[in-house]
């Protein structure tokens, strides 16, 4: 299931993913794949809310294979105006990822919005 999930997801069959990796959450709820992807597939299908509940779940579950999710969610808060809670994801991630290629870029944006 999540095999077929991340097709659908390459294929930009976003609801077809909530669908699939929905069920397979259901049944494996202890899967950080799962639930990463799962939460991706909500953010393309713009229901923030839910993404947010599977992608910290991943992290909960995978904290440092996972933490990718402190991107996703940084963009997510990003997006919705909620800077301090971004820069706090990306500070997260950071701290997880040190060597990352973006961290210059990730850390103008906490300085810059991290109240």
């Amino acid at each position: 299931q999540l095999n077929l999930g991340k097709v659908r997801l390459g294929r930009k069959d976003y609801e077809g993913a909530v669908e699939v990796l929905s069920r397979a959450v259901q049944e494996h709820p202890n899967s950080a794949d799962l639930q990463y992807y799962l939460g991706e597939s909500y953010l393309q299908v713009k229901k923030g809310s839910k993404a947010e509940v599977h992608l910290k779940e991943a992290l909960r579950l995978d904290p440092v294979g996972k933490a990718d999710a402190h991107l996703r969610l940084g963009a997510l808060y990003n997006a919705a105006g909620m800077k301090d809670r971004a820069a706090n994801e990306y500070d997260q991630f950071l701290k997880k990822i040190p060597d990352h290629p973006d961290r210059e870029k990730l850390r103008r944006y906490i300085e810059q919005n991290k109240k």
